[in-house]
């Protein structure tokens, strides 16, 4: 089913989803025109302005040619406009068999306004009407609708007017509701009933006949179900006629599409983010290895890759010494396994020697743990050995088997 948006430029706005008849599918809402944005997704969208900023005629225009008869409406309604008519955007409707062109003009300005408002909230409204195009048409009545501080009047055969209100039995008088064959129909918001009823009641007096309907929703209801019914003459044309294509449809996604790449950029910039963070600590940790290096082997200048140096320091280098530091460290934790009670109490590692400080039970658990070594490939000599305490230290010197 086809939904519409109405929106009424008004402040602070209105708005009202609407079907294709004009039948409202839902309550008024009252607010920022942000606030409405959400529901235009997957709706049309038509913007109602303010019927006192735009003027409407029907002037007999000479030439029916559309390109020359733009260049002659600014000149036939300069006299019924206030400014310079190069100020003035006008719209034309389709010409009469009278010869008559519906004209609408508002001051380009005043209309670049409402764009804004509406585009700045993410909205693209298809039609922009004056709110004095969609009073409901009564062949054998005046229509009037009352609402804040405005009097909009429709009377049979005439262009619609919008005056001022107040006070409001002088608009009355001046929009011609007074007279024994003057038959009114008047809407009136449920404030503005509450503030004049007094004054809407004083015109029964005066005026043939009067039919008062009260809008407990204002008159937003009743606008939008003649645009959408009936759609008057839009001022978007010409230099401000809707995009269509792609245009139109950035226009409705380019939120989401400024949010997506705000996105990536945010994922993007902690990508580079993380990437510097790591180069810094791969350049740290450089520095700390050169550092160590330069400490564990003093007697090397040349640092090209301290990492791959180290592991070749630690294990030896080819047939000398192929277990290297790792390997007899491996055979000894083996041999340790074997004579329960023994520890290691030091060890040095210099120039391809391992010499250590052992603490075992006894002699003869020092003479096994000598024997478990030799059976892992190692070279167990011990140095010297002295009792301490019921136990028996030992200096050993260890090296790698012969092959």
């Amino acid at each position: 089913m086809t939904q519409i948006l109405v929106l009424r430029l008004s402040e602070p706005a209105s708005w009202v989803v609407v079907d294709a008849s004009g039948a409202r599918l839902g309550p008024v809402a009252t607010g920022s025109l942000a606030d409405a944005a959400p529901l235009a997704a997957e709706r049309r969208v038509i913007a109602l302005a303010p019927g006192a900023d735009i003027a409407l005629a029907q002037p007999e225009l000479p030439v029916r040619s559309g390109s020359r008869l733009a260049q002659v409406v600014p000149f036939a309604l300069e006299e019924h406009l206030a400014g310079d008519v190069e100020s003035f955007h006008f719209a034309l409707g389709k010409s009469g068999d009278d010869g008559r062109t519906p004209v609408a003009a508002v001051e380009k300005s005043r209309l670049e306004s409402w764009l804004k408002r509406l585009d700045e909230a993410g909205l693209v409204a298809e039609a922009l009407f004056a709110e004095t195009q969609c009073l409901p048409a009564n062949p054998g009545k005046i229509v009037a609708v009352v609402d804040g501080g405005q009097l909009l009047v429709q009377e049979p055969g005439r262009m619609p007017v919008a005056l001022d209100a107040e006070p409001l039995t002088e608009a009355f008088a001046l929009a011609g509701l007074e007279g024994e064959d003057r038959h009114v129909q008047m809407y009136v918001s449920q404030e503005d009933w509450d503030k004049c009823e007094e004054m809407i009641e004083a015109l029964r007096e005066v005026a043939g006949t009067l039919d008062v309907q009260l809008l407990p929703d204002g008159p937003l209801p009743l606008f939008a179900s003649v645009a959408v019914a009936s759609p008057p003459l839009s001022l978007l044309s010409g230099a401000y006629a809707p995009k269509t294509g792609w245009q139109a449809q950035w226009r409705r996604w380019r939120v989401a599409a400024g949010l997506a790449a705000a996105l990536l950029v945010v994922h993007v910039g902690t990508q580079v983010f993380d990437l510097v963070t790591l180069g810094l600590e791969e350049k740290r940790l450089d520095a700390s290895m050169s550092e160590t290096f330069q400490v564990a082997m003093p007697g090397v200048e040349q640092t090209a890759d301290p990492r791959q140096q180290m592991q070749q320091r630690l294990g030896g280098s080819g047939g000398l010494d192929a277990a290297g530091l790792l390997g007899r460290l491996d055979g000894l934790s083996q041999a340790f396994t074997a004579v329960p009670g023994a520890r290691i109490e030091s060890m040095s590692w210099r120039d391809q020697r391992l010499d250590m400080r052992l603490s075992a039970p006894s002699g003869d658990a020092l003479s096994e743990l000598s024997r478990a070594a030799g059976q892992q490939g190692l070279n167990f000599d011990v140095q010297s050995t002295m009792p301490r305490e019921g136990r028996v230290d030992g200096v050993v010197s260890i090296a790698a088997g012969s092959s």
